[in-house]
């Protein structure tokens, strides 16, 4: 039996350091996202299931759609990768909630990202 539910790619992702949770993370979308470096060819709109590790917590396996794609390194802090916007399920609120959790203040910070 098929689960239409799962998407048909797949990525992971570790962000142990907080320095690239915050490189990654992209609060600007509305239920939060992450950027993942990938020399894989993706179209906008494609459903990827992102097994991310942030920091010490548990492996979560989060249902995502490409918002953006890098095709190339633009510069030394923009590499080639995709965009991946959460869903509105709350495995993705919680850890879009935990993300900002563990960045705290550092959301406002002014420096460049590997997205925007």
């Amino acid at each position: 039996m098929e689960n239409s539910n799962i998407p048909g790619k797949m990525m992971s992702l570790q962000l142990k350091e907080k320095v690239m949770l915050y490189n990654c993370y992209m609060p600007f979308l509305e239920n939060g996202g992450l950027f993942v470096p990938s020399e894989d060819v993706f179209s906008l709109g494609d459903e990827i299931l992102l097994a991310v590790e942030i920091g010490n917590h548990a492996k979560r396996f989060l249902p995502t759609k490409v918002a953006f794609i890098n095709p190339a390194r633009t510069s030394a802090h923009r590499p080639k990768g995709v965009g991946l916007a959460f869903t509105d399920l709350d495995i993705c609120i919680q850890t879009k909630n935990l993300i900002e959790a563990e960045l705290g203040n550092h959301l406002r910070d002014e420096r460049a990202t590997f997205t925007l």
